[in-house]
């Protein structure tokens, strides 16, 4: 339900693709399917049409495109001239705010924002793209970082601390359950996925920066103490698979490990599995999948790098893992492969964990209200 403080507010966005490539996007679906269940009018610019496009319009988001949202200098008359269109529907729509989610699209933000008199909040889930980030950032009325971590790299990049605020990444409640053993059993009938073995699951893009050869290197190390351990891999990568990954999954012990490819409900595979793993060895800035997870009720043991110690903190940094380390990632996935037999309690633990530390109603009214601070 909106804040009887806030008003309805006409909020123009842009999305490079409606398909669940990665985090970006499943947020970006979310956050907006909530801001319009609180009557805001939702207009979403998007380069590339996807899997998405049922749900936003079953939520009465406005859909428009393609647009092109990059900025290369040495075409940059061309694009400059391509940002027209989506800023003439900004204009057109009387916006109250623009809402960028990724930063490389921040010229396309500024320019829209300039052209159509709308004012611009940039949600920013990645690192900085652009050296002169103290110059881009004056066409910018506020900056959301989704974590400490990304904040004070932007604060380290010129933006001034008073403009940018952090506002941590949450997931809806309800869009990923608790799954005790009667789903476990139904998500491992319906995949085909063995009844009676210990799961561990990996999805999004797997490629080498993801960690995933981190993780095809530590399977052996833990198939040699969990023989029966089982490795399910659900890639979201985009255009063809890394051949360095796929070479690895062609050397693995028939039998161990099975790659399904991207799909839109991740949910079966949670509730399959009993523990995720989350290897990258990338900076990451936020961290969606651990939320993901553990919602459902299941340890997720990720690197530590980036903001991921700020998600996994506490108690649960126990989950903690050297990036880059097969044996430190085998350890850890083995120390808490058997959970449900000697910590029982952990999976609700996990859950509440998520519940607690990150609501999405608090992320939602951080948004709303951030939107109706700067509006025009």
């Amino acid at each position: 339900m909106k804040d009887a403080d806030v008003p309805e507010l006409q909020i123009s966005m842009n999305a490079g693709w409606l398909d669940p490539f990665g985090g970006v996007e499943t947020s970006t679906l979310h956050d907006c399917l909530a801001l319009s269940a609180r009557g805001h009018r939702i207009s979403l610019m998007y380069g590339q049409d996807g899997a998405q496009r049922p749900a936003f319009e079953a939520a009465g988001v406005a859909l428009e495109g393609p647009f092109n949202f990059n900025f290369r200098p040495r075409h940059a008359v061309h694009d400059l001239a391509s940002f027209l269109p989506s800023a003439r529907s900004a204009r057109r729509r009387q916006s109250d705010v623009i809402w960028l989610n990724r930063v490389e699209h921040l010229i396309w933000g500024v320019t829209t924002s300039r052209l159509s008199g709308a004012p611009l909040v940039a949600q920013l889930h990645g690192l900085p793209a652009y050296h002169r980030l103290s110059q881009l950032s004056r066409g910018v009325a506020h900056f959301l970082a989704v974590s400490e971590f990304v904040r004070e790299r932007y604060i380290e990049r010129g933006v001034a601390p008073e403009r940018i605020s952090r506002l941590y990444n949450a997931i809806p409640p309800g869009q990923y359950p608790v799954g005790g053993s009667p789903e476990r059993m139904a998500a491992r009938h319906m995949l085909d996925l063995p009844a009676d073995r210990p799961i561990v699951l990996c999805y999004g893009r797997l490629g080498v920066p993801k960690g995933a050869l981190t993780l095809l290197e530590a399977w052996p190390l833990v198939q040699a103490q969990q023989p029966d351990a089982y490795l399910v891999l659900v890639d979201s990568t985009s255009g063809d698979p890394d051949r360095t990954v796929m070479t690895a999954l062609e050397g693995m012990p028939p039998g161990s490990v099975r790659r399904f490819p991207m799909t839109t409900d991740v949910l079966p595979f949670l509730h399959a599995c009993d523990v995720v793993a989350f290897p990258t060895w990338l900076p990451e800035t936020f961290g969606r999948v651990v939320l993901e997870g553990m919602s459902t009720g299941r340890p997720v043991v990720a690197s530590r790098v980036g903001a991921l110690p700020e998600v996994l903190s506490g108690a649960m940094a126990r989950f903690l893992v050297e990036p880059r380390s097969a044996e430190a990632l085998a350890a850890g996935l083995l120390d808490v492969l058997d959970w449900r037999d000697a910590e029982p309690d952990l999976g609700t633990r996990c859950t509440r964990w998520v519940e607690e530390r990150f609501p999405f109603s608090a992320h939602v009214d951080g948004l709303e209200a951030t939107f109706a601070q700067f509006r025009r």
